[in-house]
């Protein structure tokens, strides 16, 4: 059974972390807008592994961060994770919770055994968030975006246009959106300005080859609204070590489209994940990029071979 615990921060804010027991190495996992810790729920329940998930600042039971860039969520999840005592983990990060992850990456990579990232942001522009930054737009949006979330149907509407594939989104998940809608508003206000720099600026994750040189696994839909598959170009520019998996018809939710196959590729990272002080240069190899046509199959993820959850 999951326990949620509210970290206070150095600065007296607080972030809120869903924890669920288990053996091994543990998991972190950062999720996307407009999503909280308990969008993970289904994927550490079948973990055998310890998981941490962590409200973003912003969204959940956090308070906002400090200023709308990706370093200040990176800071305030270093922080949580040091005072929670979790270290030598495998590094999970969704879409806002990618860029999270790899800014997070960079800070602890001698904690980080395996970095997984699922269609992530901050490897590109994305055009979306850099048009609901434009003035005025921004102005009504930030006023619409309330109204929008708490009614059901044109939240539904948007989820289904732009995230889901055509896929309803998990009845759990637009519940909390809809209670929640007027407290993470201004979160998903100043992610998205956190995501528009992170596009833009001239130390962006895709313009230059990070420090780490543990494993990197990075998954993508095919049909993904949100972040273009494109950005797995700019995955490699920062990882050149990275392998870049593409599931067919597929797009930017893998968590409501293919749970199953998604804990199965997880279950596959951990297992290629070794603890940074036995990684060795050979870890820095070339870029493997594989677009995947089929359907992903069962269990094999467990003995590391991806080929078969692809």
């Amino acid at each position: 059974m999951a326990t949620v615990t509210a970290v206070a921060l150095p600065d007296g804010r607080r972030l809120s972390v869903e924890c669920w027991p288990g053996d091994g190495a543990p998991l972190v996992l950062l999720h996307g807008l407009l999503d909280c810790a308990a969008g993970w729920k289904h994927l550490a329940a079948v973990m055998r592994r310890p998981c941490f998930a962590v409200d973003l600042p912003g969204f959940g039971g956090s308070d906002r961060p400090t200023r709308s860039r990706i370093s200040a969520y990176a800071e305030d999840v270093q922080a949580a994770l040091a005072a929670l005592g979790v270290h030598n983990f495998t590094l999970v990060g969704h879409s806002l919770g990618g860029a999270v992850a790899t800014g997070l990456t960079e800070r602890l990579r001698d904690d980080v055994n395996a970095l997984v990232l699922i269609a992530p942001a901050g490897f590109g522009r994305i055009h979306l968030a850099e048009a609901i930054q434009l003035p005025g737009l921004r102005t009504v949006i930030r006023h619409a975006l309330p109204l929008t979330l708490a009614n059901p149907v044109t939240a539904f509407g948007v989820y289904m246009a732009v995230v889901g594939n055509g896929h309803l989104p998990d009845p759990a998940l637009a519940e909390r959106v809809r209670k929640n809608a007027f407290r993470w508003a201004p979160g998903a206000a100043c992610a998205n300005e956190a995501i528009t720099a992170s596009g833009l600026s001239r130390r962006a994750f895709y313009r230059r080859q990070l420090q780490y040189a543990g494993p990197v696994l990075a998954l993508w839909g095919d049909r993904d609204r949100l972040v273009p598959l494109a950005h797995r170009d700019g995955v490699l520019t920062a990882f050149p070590q990275a392998q870049v998996t593409v599931w067919n018809r597929m797009g930017h939710h893998p968590q409501r489209e293919r749970p199953s196959e998604l804990a199965q590729f997880v279950e596959a990272a951990c297992s290629r994940a070794r603890p940074r002080e036995h990684a060795t240069a050979r870890e820095s190899r070339g870029a493997r990029v594989r677009a995947v046509r089929n359907t992903p199959q069962p269990l094999a993820a467990s003995t590391g071979d991806l080929s078969a959850v692809a």
